[in-house]
């Protein structure tokens, strides 16, 4: 089975590239992945981890439940769980779940209900009860604490590393060379992406370009919204290595990273690399003076690893790809 997504020329010019993790892109690839026991090399380590915190009470037991059968490892789960346009924050993804109109929930969740294993709730979570989208929110929240927080960092590197490495494909050749850059998970052949998917499946992207979204958790193959008239997505795997769930692998400013640059200037770093932020930002998030983060973010700048423009009156700060290489390595 293939997924065929078919370019054109303005396509090639709109392709857009996540710049962080997305939460429920992660969360609904871990589930998948905690249920096929898929990538037991990689992956073994963090379930029984993951199991023991979400076996921890009934609450945790409850939101595992409940998200089980909404995301089931199967050829579909409903398309609302994750939000086109992606955010970086789990709160705001959240909300943005909870914020889908009736008419959708109604739909997807027929779908859903059409493949088996139906739920009482199913029906009033597709009227978008507000008790039950309260129960998923907090479903969501409890399962990301359990099976998603405890490995930020470890996520955050990896994704990192891999949008350093898109992007200097496309710096240095554009559209083709980024899409180039994704073999052998998917092979461009102009005009046509291709790549091993669940269904056969023609995608035509008519000039609205393509979202790429790399997921630490996701596994073998890309997955892509089941609804063709959504925002045309594709989220890949990024692949961690064996004993990414090691403590020593874990690291954060406090490591090797801190011992190179200094503790602040790893924390600056890491600050600009999560989003960009402003001198007045940093100097409040590290508890420093404003004078201080411009002394550590010209040390930073010289050495290549941040950036900086001003806009208004601030100066803001981001990280460059050599950065966010040099985050991924620590």
């Amino acid at each position: 089975m293939r997924l065929r997504i078919h370019f054109t020329r303005d396509d090639l010019l709109r392709i857009r590239l996540a710049d962080a993790p997305d939460p429920m892109w992660e969360i609904v690839n871990s589930l998948h992945l905690l249920q096929s026991g898929g990538g037991g090399l990689v992956f073994d380590r963090w379930r029984r981890g993951s199991a023991r915190r979400l076996d921890g009470g009934e609450a945790t037991r409850r939101a595992w439940r409940m998200l089980v059968l909404l995301a089931p490892c199967a050829s579909y789960f409903p398309d609302f769980l994750t939000p086109a346009g992606g955010h970086r924050e789990l709160d705001a993804a959240v909300d943005s779940v909870l914020s889908t109109p009736a008419d959708r929930l109604g739909r997807e969740m027929g779908r859903l209900a059409s493949g088996g294993r139906p739920q009482p709730w199913f029906a009033a979570l597709a009227r978008g009860d507000a008790a039950v989208m309260g129960v998923l929110g907090e479903a969501l929240r409890t399962y990301h604490r359990g099976a998603i927080e405890p490995h930020r960092s470890a996520i955050q590197a990896a994704v990192r590393a891999d949008i350093a490495a898109r992007t200097r494909a496309l710096l240095y050749g554009g559209g083709e060379a980024l899409l180039d850059s994704l073999s052998p998970l998917m092979r461009w052949s102009t005009p046509v992406l291709e790549m091993d998917y669940p269904v056969d499946r023609d995608l035509y992207l008519d000039g609205r370009g393509l979202r790429l979204v790399p997921s630490f958790f996701c596994w073998r193959h890309p997955v892509s919204y089941a609804d063709p008239g959504l925002p045309p997505t594709v989220v890949y795997p990024v692949g961690p290595a064996p004993g990414w769930t090691d403590p020593d692998a874990q690291g954060g400013a406090s490591g090797g990273l801190a011992a190179l640059v200094g503790p602040t200037r790893a924390w600056i770093l890491e600050l600009v690399a999560e989003r960009p932020a402003t001198t007045t930002d940093l100097a409040r998030a590290a508890g420093v003076s404003p004078a201080t983060v411009s002394k550590h973010a010209a040390v930073l700048r010289g050495a290549g690893l941040i950036c900086s423009h001003s806009e208004g009156r601030h100066v803001l700060h981001t990280a460059t790809a050599v950065g966010m290489t040099l985050l991924a390595q620590r």
